[in-house]
């Protein structure tokens, strides 16, 4: 039923497309179903020559309702505004050096599907981008984007409130784990924080401030020691740069009560935080240096290719050596099975080697420097919540994911792609917004 489902839908992109390219109106209902259906992204997938039971960051061919709306808003943009660059900016140029430097991985993979499977998935993680990057160009709409995201928190907070009442303690809403969750608000919450911090007036303000209290409150609820850690963090980046580049008094009175709810929050949640840390099994830190340990060998081992784009939990496991470090000398049995390094970082350079390392960070730090250089940019605007917000969130899951590996899971890379399509539009065009002279929808 599920295969059926999906071919109904395949063959609805075109006539879909159609249909958006009639209206603008259309489009920015239809955005929507590219931000919302993360929530349950499971449900509305299906896999293609599925390994479920694969330990790696992609386990199937995988085509989402996500994906399809997004090629049909291509499709109706295209037939709208007729055709447009595949490789818009310099930002788009390096996450193709980074997608053809894992290619040559493959030479040293054992299951070419495996990798098969992530190259699908970077593929479309850029129709996730061209489509954000198109539909902003188009339309200026930068206010749906953020209210999409605002949805998404507030219903993941509602599941986190039934998990709780549930006696669930790590909660992980509807994402696939709670660390997924975490980075995701990670992300976001400083984006919503900056928006109520420097709006003036409007009632929208509030409303960014519910989805600010939301997104952070399900990001603690997690109880996951890296974004409990990395939150306050990025939230206090984006204050210091508001205050320093949009300064006015409502700041000033902003500050006192926001703290004080934060503070009532955390004196709730803090038995457990603490517990948390006091309780944390000394076998995770043990488990993630062992890991780091045998990522490090892989790259050195295999250090212009890797060992294989998406064949991590083929290679960490008998009879591949790098394992050997758990136990000496001495394997426990030819069976068992190795989890993914806690490290975005050191997974693709043991994957991919040290080129696709460099190239997937000068990749990650082009947006970060872009949205540095659009706080001051944008300093006078209306827009300038969003580079600032986005600071404090890139900073937070650049620092989790040397904790973690889960910016390569598709929800969190999906949004990470959406924001960067932000970053590139007013990047390109700052100047223009800047002086006002395009008009947006904020």
């Amino acid at each position: 039923m599920k295969y059926l489902l999906f071919f109904i839908a395949f063959m609805s992109v075109l006539p879909l497309g159609y249909i958006l390219s009639m209206d603008r109106k259309y489009m920015r209902y239809a955005f929507y179903a590219v931000i919302l259906p993360v929530m349950i992204f499971n449900q509305v997938s299906i896999n293609f020559f599925s390994h479920e039971t694969y330990r790696g960051t992609s386990r199937g061919m995988e085509v989402s309702l996500v994906y399809l709306m997004a090629l049909a808003m291509l499709l109706g943009m295209v037939l709208l505004y007729r055709r447009r660059p595949l490789v818009p900016d310099t930002g788009c140029k390096l996450y193709m050096i980074y997608f053809l430097l894992c290619i040559p991985s493959l030479i040293n993979a054992d299951n070419l599907l495996f990798s098969w499977f992530e190259l699908w998935k970077m593929v479309m993680m850029y129709l996730i981008f061209l489509c954000t990057y198109y539909y902003l160009y188009h339309t200026r709409d930068f206010s749906t984007v953020m209210t999409g995201f605002g949805i998404v928190a507030f219903v993941t907070f509602l599941s986190v409130v039934i998990q709780h009442v549930k006696g669930i303690h790590q909660a992980n809403g509807l994402f696939p784990h709670q660390n997924s969750m975490g980075m995701y608000m990670n992300m976001i919450a400083p984006v919503f924080f900056s928006y109520y911090f420097n709006s003036k007036k409007g009632w929208k303000r509030f409303l960014f401030a519910g989805f600010f209290l939301v997104a952070a409150a399900s990001c603690m609820r997690t109880y996951s020691r890296g974004a409990m850690v990395c939150l306050p963090l990025g939230c206090m980046i984006t204050c210091i740069l508001s205050l320093r580049y949009q300064f006015h008094f409502r700041q000033v009175q902003i500050l006192l009560p926001l703290f004080l709810i934060c503070f009532f929050g955390m004196l709730l949640l803090l038995p457990n935080i603490i517990k948390r840390f006091e309780n944390a099994p000394k076998e995770s830190l043990t488990t993630r240096q062992n890991l780091a340990e045998a990522a490090w060998n892989m790259m050195t081992d295999k250090p212009f290719a890797g060992v294989g784009l998406n064949n991590w939990g083929i290679k960490i496991n008998p009879p591949y050596t790098y394992c050997e470090y758990r136990h000496g000398n001495e394997r426990r049995n030819d069976e068992f099975k190795e989890g993914i390094v806690e490290t975005s970082y050191l997974l693709v350079g043991a994957e991919c080697g040290f080129l696709a390392l460099a190239a997937f960070l000068i990749w990650l730090g082009y947006y970060y420097v872009a949205a540095c250089k659009l706080v001051k940019s944008l300093r006078h605007t209306d827009l300038f919540y969003i580079p600032a917000g986005i600071v404090g969130g890139l900073t937070a899951i650049y620092l989790q994911s040397t904790l973690e590996w889960v910016m390569k899971q598709q929800v969190n890379f999906i949004q990470l792609m959406i924001l960067f399509a932000a970053l590139s539009i007013l990047f390109k065009y700052r100047r223009e917004f800047s002086s006002g002279k395009i008009g947006v929808t904020a």
